[in-house]
């Protein structure tokens, strides 16, 4: 019974351990998609601000 308990304790031992790896995975695929996202709507925001800056939308009637 001893030598099936020490086997189980292995097991979970690695499901632990690949759990936390999973983890890490996971942070840093979300990590890469947050800049991919900031990288290419940052400028989409800057091009839009650039045209309302040009041509304003409301105009005086005077």
């Amino acid at each position: 019974m001893g030598n099936s308990e020490s086997i189980l304790g292995v097991l979970f031992s690695d499901e632990r351990c690949q759990s936390e790896w999973n983890s890490v995975y996971l942070l840093i695929v979300f990590i890469i998609a947050a800049i991919l996202i900031i990288a290419l709507v940052k400028p989409m925001f800057k091009q839009s601000q650039e045209i309302v800056n040009n041509e304003p939308v409301l105009k005086n009637s005077k």
